[in-house]
């Protein structure tokens, strides 16, 4: 930190900047503030997030830690929800992030989880990357309750048999995908 600069303008730097990064959907990870230009060491910007959590001047910046890496975000802009699933696309942890929300879906609604989701905000996965990564899960046992199910038109949806009969999940999918279109 150079001698211009006070502990209270870094901080208000960094929150700034957190807080403008959340309001866009982002989070922030810890390493992106090194290139910020604050002439902080690592040390020195780890004291500063240190800060940013107790001051209750910055009581809407939270520190979430995911599997490869530390990020924050402003609470007033999004969820810790919202933010653990964008450290996840962060991270590229796509057969977690993916399992997560089709058990939330089967468990909270209960319906079975479009496919498409994947491939909007803030997911943004592309067919190719979806498709191969539904496959993989498929085999692996830690996703033992991820099923597919394909309606009569062709789409694909997901659905957790651990929160969620299969012929339930079919029904609905028919159902969205079909059944409702050809109903006046």
């Amino acid at each position: 930190m150079s001698e211009e600069q006070t502990e209270e303008e870094v901080l208000n730097k960094i929150s700034k900047h957190i807080r403008n990064k959340s309001s866009q959907g982002n989070i922030v990870e810890i390493s992106e503030l090194k290139a910020m230009d604050l002439e902080l060491s690592e040390e020195e910007i780890d004291e500063k997030v240190e800060i940013l959590k107790s001051d209750d001047q910055f009581n809407d910046i939270r520190i979430l830690s995911g599997e490869e890496g530390r990020y924050i975000f402003s609470d007033d802009s999004m969820t810790k929800k919202y933010a653990t699933m964008m450290a996840k696309v962060e991270e590229d942890n796509l057969k977690e992030l993916i399992a997560e929300t089709v058990r939330e879906d089967s468990k909270i609604y209960p319906r079975p989880t479009d496919i498409k989701v994947f491939k909007k905000s803030p997911f943004y996965l592309e067919d190719e990357v979806l498709n191969e990564v539904i496959d993989q899960m498929v085999e692996e046992k830690d996703y033992k309750d991820i099923n597919k199910v394909v309606a009569s038109n062709g789409a694909l949806y997901l659905y957790s048999n651990a929160h969620m009969e299969e012929d339930h999940a079919i029904g609905l999918t028919e159902w969205v995908e079909v059944i409702r279109k050809e109903i006046p």
